[in-house]
């Protein structure tokens, strides 16, 4: 079983308790049990490699899992502002849209520490700094800046949390994206 097909287990497994379970903690509830069968999934089927590989895979498909989590969570809370805004107020969620925006900024910022984890265990893999590394390494940094700028603007400057986990979780496809074109770049 390949990479993307565990991480795409755990984004499943995430849908089915997120679907089947609808009370207020179904979203950390599917998001601890998806990310710990993406765990055990890896462990079952690669056991221990080694451990520097073996973190490095692990949050690189963490840092993935709670990006599609995001995804699905921003999502639902567009239609749930879609609703509220056509006069729909019975059938929107258990927790209001505000907190719901703060709980996938966090979740943002998990998968934005996943990421980082990640490039901290691939520059340890490393023997030699390639230019791949170094791109990666300057994509993250732009990643973590735009986090504390949203952070520092939600907290001090009033900055609605909407628009800032609307930009994080752009700058987060961005990076992520930057890192897989980087690596087909220059593996090409």
């Amino acid at each position: 079983m390949n990479f993307i097909t565990q991480v795409t287990i755990s984004v499943v497994i995430y849908y089915l308790i997120r679907i089947l379970y609808k009370k207020e903690s179904s979203l950390f509830i599917s998001t601890s049990f998806s990310a710990f069968s993406y765990i055990f999934v890896y462990l079952y089927t690669y056991e221990f490699i080694s451990i520097i590989p073996t973190i490095h895979f692990m949050v690189t498909g963490l840092s993935l899992l709670f990006l599609f989590i995001a995804y699905n969570e921003i999502i639902i809370l567009e239609r749930q502002v879609r609703k509220v805004k056509k006069g729909e107020l019975l059938s929107v969620g258990p927790f209001s849209v505000e907190r719901n925006y703060k709980i996938v900024f966090q979740l943002l910022g998990v998968g934005l520490l996943f990421l980082s984890l990640a490039l901290i265990s691939g520059l340890s893999m490393q023997s030699i700094f390639t230019s791949n590394l170094v791109i990666k390494a300057i994509f993250t940094f732009i990643a973590w800046l735009i986090f504390v700028i949203t952070l520092l603007g939600i907290k001090n400057f009033n900055f609605p949390i909407k628009y800032a986990t609307r930009s994080l979780f752009v700058a987060m496809w961005a990076v992520l994206a930057a890192y897989y074109m980087n690596s087909l770049i220059i593996g090409s």
